[in-house]
């Protein structure tokens, strides 16, 4: 697969070593104006559109945000967000491997007014349904977001086990996840101010939540989730109900065993993988 890009989202971004090794160490990394300050407002208008062409399929998480998915296969500027060398470049190098391929996107729009509910901690990795670590989640606002909209808190280190896997995002998530932090003296690293463009970055395995959004507006925020390019379909069926639907859906024709890598799955440095 060949696709064109403009060239402010092939631009490699300035990552240096002492980030890769934060992200790392701990899992989760916030970096500042990953999407360049000129192409955020589009983004943004194309984000909102097609969330509305896709509104038949929206689902509410427990009244704490909203998400459509796969924008990239109908809006021609997400797409080219989506696979924006730039952004997977530093998927690419936080990971640590030679490329990444396209789990899905995401939008994530939590209410304001306290509509938008606080977010349960949770591991993603309940969902994934892959045989790899290298699972890695852009996650970035499209409009300002202060703390009290609801910008995300992670448990530092958290990513290099795997004890809340057999949870769902949940009340049941959110207390054994708390019961963790307490008994076990996790380190958590609170939310912080987000301008529009900055964006976090954190594993599939590493805890995460965000509080309710109390401010007057919508908090507007898009996820990207990538992961290591030369990764494989597990031997053995999926574990549970939402990994078996996760892989029906975004892997269709993959395989146990076999590459995870369906046309819903391009590789973004190295497109003809």
């Amino acid at each position: 697969m060949v696709f064109n890009t403009r060239f402010a989202l092939a631009e490699d971004y300035d990552l240096c070593q002492s980030q890769v090794d934060e992200y790392q160490n701990n899992g989760h990394i916030l970096l500042r104006n990953v999407i360049p300050e000129s192409e955020v407002a589009e983004l943004r208008t194309a984000v909102l559109r097609t969330h509305e062409a896709l509104k038949a399929e929206e689902e509410d998480f427990q009244k704490a945000f909203r998400i459509t998915q796969n924008l990239w296969e109908i809006n021609d500027t997400v797409r080219a967000h989506v696979l924006s060398k730039r952004y997977a470049g530093i998927a690419a190098k936080l990971l640590g491997c030679r490329d990444v391929r396209i789990y899905h996107d995401l939008t994530f729009f939590k209410e304001g007014l306290g509509k938008g509910k606080a977010t349960p901690w949770h591991q993603d990795g309940h969902y994934w349904p892959l045989d790899t670590e290298g699972c890695i989640t852009l996650w970035v606002p499209l409009i300002d977001c202060p703390v009290d909209m609801g910008p995300m808190s992670f448990v530092s280190g958290s990513h290099l086990n795997k004890d809340a896997e057999h949870l769902p995002i949940s009340d049941e998530s959110d207390e054994y996840i708390r019961n963790l932090v307490e008994n076990e003296n996790l380190t958590v690293a609170p939310a912080q101010h987000m301008n529009a463009g900055d964006a976090t970055f954190h594993s599939c395995w590493t805890y995460h939540a965000a509080a309710s959004n109390t401010t007057e507006r919508t908090r507007i925020a898009f996820a990207i989730a990538y992961y290591d390019a030369d990764a494989k379909v597990p031997l053995q069926p999926p574990t549970n109900e939402r990994r078996a639907a996760n892989l029906a859906r975004w892997f269709p024709g993959a395989v146990p065993g076999g590459p995870a890598a369906t046309e819903k799955n391009p590789a973004v440095l190295c497109p003809r993988d």
